[in-house]
């Protein structure tokens, strides 16, 4: 336990673009609500809380400030969760970029350094290794990530409230609603869990061509589906496999929203159980499963190349 402990440490020292862009995300994010603005059709530039702004009438402004004002507490609650809800795709988006590389330079990268004769000179397996690497990609870099944007949400809700506080945004969007705060981290959580056990072949696939690959990782991992593409396109007239990508790359979102079913098309919040049942979906779901047993073949054959691969 101590060993995997000190390996995890050792991918999060040496690799610090896992920790690094999620903080830069966050301050870029926080430098636009601190001084941003929104631009509008008809080629106005709003600033934010509307204040000295010529191209809208005082009229208007009191207008649109009292239909926010009017508007619902369920449509304000949808409005703030929407908000952070996007803070938190922008999160994932970039940590699955980050990820990417991270797992197809894995274990290349320590052949090509010749680290790794230096760490198979010590007490440590190949599979404490390989699984070291894998654990930080779906358990250690997917909890920062979401620990980084609610932190980034509390640090947003100051910031809205210091610089719109009783303008008509201010009223709009709230800045800050508890019990819808500890709802989307929930549900995040939850949704995080599901989609790394989902992309688990793919992490797999990732790491295998890092530990087979003798350079260009990048193009191993490329080109062999872009072939196998093009030969099944011009030979058989077909795109069974090219379906079958797609399928692995969106099932999960299809089966998360034909779980959500009605709660999908009204205009209210999911609640927690509604977010509770669709994730349940893809724990149940035989392809989930199917998929983590051949990611788990794909990972005794990483660990297994490793041990008598070391480039020399």
């Amino acid at each position: 336990m101590n060993n995997m402990i000190w390996l995890i440490r050792r991918e999060v020292w040496e690799n610090r673009s896992l920790w690094i862009a999620p903080l830069v995300v966050a301050g870029i994010i926080l430098i636009i609500a601190a001084f941003g603005g929104v631009h509008v059709g008809g080629g106005n530039n709003v600033n934010l809380g509307w204040t000295d702004n010529p191209e809208i009438s005082a009229s208007d402004r009191e207008h649109i400030r009292n239909a926010m004002s009017a508007a619902s507490m369920d449509h304000k609650e949808l409005i703030y969760a929407i908000a952070l809800s996007t803070f938190t795709t922008v999160q994932l988006f970039t940590m699955a970029f980050v990820l990417f590389f991270y797992l197809l330079d894995s274990l290349l990268a320590e052949r090509k350094d010749r680290s790794i004769l230096f760490w198979k000179s010590l007490p440590v397996s190949d599979a404490q290794v390989v699984l070291s690497k894998l654990l930080t990609a779906v358990v250690v870099v997917p909890l920062f990530v979401l620990l980084v944007s609610s932190a980034l949400q509390v640090l947003f809700a100051l910031v809205w409230s210091a610089r719109f506080s009783g303008s008509g945004l201010g009223e709009a969007l709230m800045a800050w609603h508890g019990p819808t705060w500890i709802k989307l981290q929930a549900a995040f959580l939850l949704f995080i869990a599901s989609g790394m056990l989902w992309y688990l072949p793919l992490f797999a696939y990732l790491m295998l061509v890092s530990v087979w690959a003798r350079r260009n990782a990048f193009l191993w991992a490329v080109l062999p589906p872009v072939a196998i593409l093009a030969i099944e396109g011009l030979i058989l007239r077909s795109n069974n496999f090219g379906e079958f990508l797609g399928h692995r790359f969106i099932g999960i979102f299809e089966l998360l929203e034909k779980s959500a079913g009605a709660a999908a098309d009204s205009d209210d919040m999911a609640t927690l159980s509604d977010v509770v049942r669709a994730v349940s979906s893809v724990f149940t779901s035989p392809e989930t499963w199917i998929g983590v047993l051949v990611a788990a073949a794909m990972v005794f054959g990483v660990i297994r190349i490793r041990r008598f691969r070391d480039d020399s």
